[in-house]
């Protein structure tokens, strides 16, 4: 079973392209939220998946539990909060880099995730938006270093936003910690510049990884494909086939979503990174 643990949140996304969110008219209600995508994409492709997020005791609460429901996802561990509110982050409709606000409540206090869930999982999956606030960061934290120690893997999109983590943060404490559970990684360029800052060329990207152990790692370069090793190769590229895209949201989750449902079938990396490209490129192009 994959077990993902994060935020599972409402997307309220410019019905119209806008500039900046000062031209917002009306928002469309999409259920979001980096870990719920991934799990919605892995359930699709066949895989057992459970979710453990928090949300409010509230009508986005319920409808995101129906949404999950409806995949087939495991949802017993889809906390329904009475003091808190559903989290959502507005975003504005762009085709270059979307401007967001974040309005964070309960995702950032999912309780202690169950010993049986941790004993029950293949691989355990969360992102750096779900590790940026406490007490979500501890406990998802505990959780990945129970079941490292039970040989288990520990999954990670270090989709790093400052925007999210604030200033003076302790994201590179965090990340440090995350890495000596050997994780499965997934960065993309953009989150290499944001966590390490703007104009590190991916020649460098790789150099910085590298400090760290890790079992694999994938650097997403969107139309330039992606950088992939394991702990025991050196690093390959595999090119992006040209298509046009009708949606990018949610296409790093699905690439990641093909990884790792391909990887705990004990398939070869290369055949990992296919299904992860294919994954993807369905997502853009709004077939998946």
């Amino acid at each position: 079973m994959i077990l993902s643990v994060g935020e599972l949140l409402v997307d309220l996304i410019t019905t119209e392209p806008v500039n900046d969110l000062s031209e917002a008219a009306q928002l469309g209600v999409q259920p979001g939220g980096s870990p719920a995508n991934f799990a919605a994409g892995c359930r699709k492709l066949g895989a057992d998946v459970a979710l453990v997020a928090a949300v409010g005791n509230d009508g986005f609460g319920k409808m995101l539990l129906q949404y999950v429901n409806s995949l087939g996802i495991q949802s017993g561990h889809i906390h329904l909060l009475h003091h808190h509110v559903t989290s959502a982050i507005v975003i504005g409709s762009n085709r270059q880099t979307p401007e967001f606000i974040a309005y964070r409540d309960a995702d950032c206090h999912i309780p202690p995730i169950a010993q049986q869930q941790i004993d029950d999982c293949r691989v355990i999956h969360s992102t750096s938006f779900a590790l940026s606030k406490s007490p979500a960061q501890y406990r998802i934290l505990d959780a990945m270093q129970k079941a490292s120690a039970q040989g288990k893997l520990v999954s990670a999109d270090w989709n790093y936003s400052p925007q999210i983590w604030g200033a003076d943060n302790d994201a590179v404490a965090v990340f440090e910690q995350l890495m000596q559970y050997k994780p499965l990684l997934k960065l993309s360029q953009d989150d290499v510049e944001r966590f390490w800052g703007n104009g590190i060329d991916i020649e460098a990207a790789r150099n910085m990884v590298n400090r760290y152990p890790f079992t694999a790692v994938c650097i997403t370069c969107g139309a330039a494909g992606v950088w992939y090793r394991t702990e025991n190769e050196d690093w390959q590229h595999r090119a992006a086939k040209p298509i046009k895209v009708t949606d990018p949201t949610g296409a790093g989750d699905s690439f990641w979503s093909g990884f790792i449902t391909s990887y705990i079938n004990n398939r070869p990396m290369e055949d990992c990174i296919d299904a992860a490209m294919e994954t993807a490129s369905l997502k853009l192009q709004a077939k998946l």
